[in-house]
């Protein structure tokens, strides 16, 4: 009995010591030695610190060291994301609750287990991210930002803390680098040591529970994870991270003996590969704005950095040319919303944020401070409609103002990475609204949801007999355009044109079964036709085609009697981070009119979200998922076969324009409005053809 009486004592004893161990510093002797070891001792400012390590004051040296750290002004772009902290994330912080929406978890005992992964216990669901960016502590930002406005002891304890816990259960690994499960993933690597750390270091870098030893530690941490992505780096968007992280914090700490040549490197390569990233049209070859704005976001940040950390000479000549580029690039596909079209794996976009680096860097462009005023100050760009032809995207615009129509259609290639198979793709937006949707792939979860919005499915395009678009994902010809994509488009500014092809598998790879051809054509200031025409390779064989149309609205209207068309209505289910529109009884509507209608069938689904991936719809993919309707049009049969389809964009409280629709022929249609114009639309010559005549005086 005693024997299991002092088995007892121990075991609550151990217990005890590992719940407080987080409360005293954990710096090993070997990690102060590793950063000692790697300080420029001549460095400007260390001369007392340099004296004691001569001597052998190890313990002097690191404080000495720290005051010189403490002591030190820091840079201005570093700190400005304090001035503005979200307290919900920073409450978090404090409660050890990690939400990565719709998981939300909180870690028992005041300690985070940084290898834990709560989605993989919930089936259907695996999501990687949680985890991975779990290990980002995005949250340290808010804290800190929290702590410079309330002064609360409790937001430098539990930063410490944790900085703490994940230095003593996350040592680097040998091998493991970019896998699952793993806490030091390069990407990872590369935010914490560019943004998310050195803002909190920032603001806690004068607090007293940010002991010596803790900023030693801070030290050693950053450092062997700078030399681990020296070693390590990737490629894509990822590599940017990467480099931005080298390069901060050897720009925040040049006293380390390799921090020029660290910045040096950083600078070098990014240099030689941000060139090739972003295309001649000026997008990123990923072919996403989110990663766009992510790679340019990050090269700005650098040259901040170097000017506020006073290595401004260091950057080397044509550095910021690439990225006047970029901005062209979004400016050229920004919507009336200042957004982007939401091609391939991405969230929505607000460019007014994006374009006031924009200005920073060409102060003399009034086209990019118009973006970043959002129309307050600077000038309209000159152009509207044009066609991005290594991107593959023809935009149609109306104007530069508020409230006009805009198509974005994807003509080209999948994109280097975050490919959806989603050619000839198209999206409509009326001012702030998009009518007919892309969702942007929703999270990276391993499930049915992910894969429904990544494919044919999930977009405004055309099925055969069920299957989806198949390009090959690791064939560089499919990434990335071989030559400029031009679409045939045109615009002489009462109509806008292009045209795309595709002609690859369905299905499967080597299923080319069908040729999809599709053309839209643009009538300002609001009339979008479009036509689909499906070419089957054996015309004697039948082939099912579902054309599908994703709008966000809950309900459709009929838009005439006895005739399929509908109108969308204003009310949607998207959630107040979504919803742009801050008065919803504003929200725009959408016709959707087939123009032609024998032999084809019209329905709509919402909300379905049982079954396989592929019986999917009426759903917007973004966590959590959300309710919305999928129009679908259908029609089979032997040899060609055609939809002709009429989008008109309608404001809130704008009344239904349409009089009559009929079908004039198998390849025309005549479209008859309330003001007496008339709309006759078809293919003449393989080539789409529309005109509007206006109603008799």
């Amino acid at each position: 009995m005693k024997n299991l009486f002092r088995l007892c004592t121990v075991c609550l004893l151990t217990a005890v010591l590992r719940a407080d161990e987080l409360d005293k510093p954990v710096l090993k002797e070997a990690w102060r030695e590793e950063v000692l070891s790697s300080i420029d001792w001549d460095h400007p400012g260390l001369e007392q610190a340099k004296k004691l390590y001569a001597a052998g004051d190890k313990n002097g040296a690191s404080k000495a060291f720290v005051a010189c750290l403490r002591a030190k002004k820091q840079p201005a772009v570093i700190m400005e994301p304090l001035k503005r902290p979200n307290a919900q994330n920073a409450k978090d912080g404090l409660n050890y609750t990690w939400r990565r929406p719709p998981h939300v978890h909180t870690f028992p005992g005041r300690k985070i287990d940084w290898h834990y992964n709560m989605t993989k216990d919930i089936p259907g669901m695996l999501d990687d991210e949680w985890q991975w960016q779990l290990n980002r502590m995005g949250w340290f930002v808010d804290m800190a930002g929290m702590y410079g406005k309330t002064r609360d002891p409790r937001y430098a304890e539990t930063f410490v803390r944790q900085l703490r816990s994940w230095a003593l259960a996350c040592p680097m690994p040998k091998t493991r680098r970019n896998v699952r499960g793993s806490t030091w993933r390069t990407i990872e690597c590369g935010l914490r040591l560019s943004r998310f750390w050195p803002a909190a270091y920032t603001a806690f870098i004068t607090s007293p529970e940010f002991t010596d030893d803790d900023v030693m530690m801070y030290c050693y941490l950053s450092l062997i994870q700078r030399r681990f992505l020296e070693r390590n780096h990737t490629t894509g968007n990822i590599f940017i991270m990467e480099m931005h992280g080298i390069y901060t914090f050897s720009a925040m700490f040049p006293e380390f003996k390799d921090a020029a040549a660290a910045r040096k490197l950083a600078l070098d390569l990014l240099s030689e590969r941000i060139g090739k990233m972003l295309l001649p049209d000026g997008f990123l070859d990923e072919l996403t704005n989110s990663y766009h704005n992510s790679v340019v976001g990050n090269m700005v940040h650098i040259w901040r950095i170097a000017r506020d950390c006073g290595f401004a000479k260091e950057i080397p000549p044509g550095f910021t040319a690439p990225l006047e580029r970029s901005f062209d690039a979004q400016l050229k596909m920004m919507t009336p919303a200042f957004d982007m079209p939401m091609g391939n794996d991405t969230v929505h976009a607000r460019l007014w944020q994006n374009f006031a680096n924009a200005v920073k860097l060409f102060p003399g462009r009034q086209d990019f401070l118009w973006v970043k005023t959002q129309r307050k100050a600077g000038k309209a760009p000159k152009f509207l409609s044009c066609v991005m032809p290594y991107a593959g995207y023809a935009i149609f615009r109306e104007s530069w103002e508020p409230e006009a129509n805009y198509l974005a259609f994807d003509i080209g290639p999948l994109g280097m990475w975050h490919m959806h198979q989603d050619k000839l793709n198209i999206t409509i937006w009326k001012g702030q609204d998009q009518l007919l949707y892309d969702d942007g792939g929703g999270s990276y979860a391993h499930s049915k949801f992910r894969r429904y919005a990544t494919s044919t499915i999930g977009h405004n395009l055309v099925l055969v007999d069920g299957l989806g678009q198949l390009r090959d994902r690791w064939k560089m010809s499919d990434r990335t355009a071989q030559s400029p994509i031009t679409g045939d488009f045109f615009s002489d500014g009462r109509t806008d044109y292009a045209r795309g092809v595709y002609n690859q598998g369905w299905g499967t790879l080597d299923n080319a079964i069908v040729r999809h051809e599709r053309e839209v054509l643009f009538i300002r200031p609001r009339i979008f036709v479009v036509l689909d025409r499906l070419i089957p390779k054996d015309a004697e064989k039948p082939h099912s085609y579902q054309a599908r149309w994703h709008v966000d609205t809950v309900k459709l209207l009929p838009a005439l009697p006895g005739h399929p068309a509908v109108i969308t209505t204003d009310k949607t289910t998207a959630g107040p981070r979504e919803r742009v529109r801050r008065n919803p009884a504003e929200r725009a509507r959408l016709v959707i009119a087939p123009l032609f209608t024998q032999n084809v069938s019209c329905s709509s689904l919402s909300g379905k979200l049982d079954g396989d991936w592929n019986t999917l719809g009426g759903f917007y993919a973004q966590n959590p998922h959300r309710k919305t309707t999928t129009v679908l049009h259908e029609r089979s049969g032997k040899g060609e076969q055609r939809f002709l389809t009429l989008f008109i964009p309608l404001g809130a409280k704008e009344e239904n324009p349409l009089a009559a629709i009929r079908q004039t022929g198998d390849d025309s249609a005549e479209v008859t409005f309330k003001d007496g114009s008339v709309l006759t639309a078809g293919s003449v010559d393989n080539r789409l053809r529309a005109t509007l005549k206006a109603p008799r005086k």
